[in-house]
């Protein structure tokens, strides 16, 4: 009686595939890339380093890069571009000017 309804919470499901992530496209590769030549970032080194920063994961060439981890490298990149610091921990250890209590 509810054995075609029990599949539905059936986690070992033949039908079952994992969802594969969008990989990297040719357009976004030029993107990045014309993003590190914009931003002066030419040494293919300091290029990797920029991108492990930003993908937590090993990545061996560009064309390992997901869709989704373009969007951080480009503003990792713009950052590091304009000498804006990466925004990390609070947004009291990212304010841009003094406080009071700084002038204490």
């Amino acid at each position: 009686m509810f054995d075609d309804q029990d599949a539905l919470f059936s986690l070992a499901s033949k039908d079952q595939g994992l969802l594969e992530e969008k990989r990297i496209d040719q357009r976004q590769i030029e993107q990045v890339l014309e993003a590190f030549e914009q931003a002066g970032i030419k040494r293919p080194a300091d290029q990797e380093e920029l991108i492990r920063t930003c993908v937590v994961r090993p990545v061996a060439s560009m064309q390992d890069l997901l869709a989704k981890d373009v969007r951080p490298i480009l503003q990792r990149i713009e950052a590091k571009a304009t000498g804006k610091k990466p925004v990390t921990g609070s947004a009291w250890d990212n304010r841009e000017g003094e406080t009071w209590i700084d002038k204490l």
